[in-house]
């Protein structure tokens, strides 16, 4: 009986130790984390400038990033930027950020960066839109980075 138990409490303590808790917030294992596509690269990081008080992370409640997008191929017009990012029980997503761009050509030293963004702990995603026009034409393109939890 005696070694019954003991294999029984060796058994469970292994199995507890072994055990992965999946964490249900919105992470990033390693920062920046980059994706890129043959017109753009995004990237998120963490907040470059931590002066900024108009936004802080709120444990518990949310995160805040910084996320800078650059044009890697033609010359693009009325960029537009979307972020958006998931909520529970429901496929409705909720946006974040939305910004306009007039020009952001392959070569320009000032790409898009949003300095601090919140991004709720509860979040499973993070969706960034980038709608444009190539320069000339008026012709929408548009292409969805998702980051997922980690």
């Amino acid at each position: 009986m005696r070694k019954f138990l003991f294999l029984f409490s060796f058994a469970m303590m292994v199995f507890a130790f072994s055990t992965v808790i999946n964490a249900h917030a919105l992470t990033f294992d390693q920062l920046p984390a980059t994706q890129k596509s043959d017109q753009w690269s995004v990237e998120i990081d963490k907040v470059k400038n931590s002066q900024l008080d108009d936004m802080k992370p709120k444990k518990g409640v949310y995160q805040t990033y910084g996320l800078t997008i650059q044009n890697t191929k033609n010359d693009a017009s009325d960029v537009k930027v979307e972020l958006f990012r998931d909520e529970e029980n429901t496929t409705t997503k909720y946006g974040i950020v939305k910004t306009d761009r007039e020009t952001l050509s392959k070569n320009d030293e000032h790409p898009f960066h949003f300095a601090n963004f919140p991004l709720s702990e509860k979040a499973n995603e993070l969706e960034v839109v980038i709608t444009w026009k190539e320069q000339g034409s008026d012709r929408n393109y548009q292409e969805r980075f998702i980051f997922p939890q980690k």
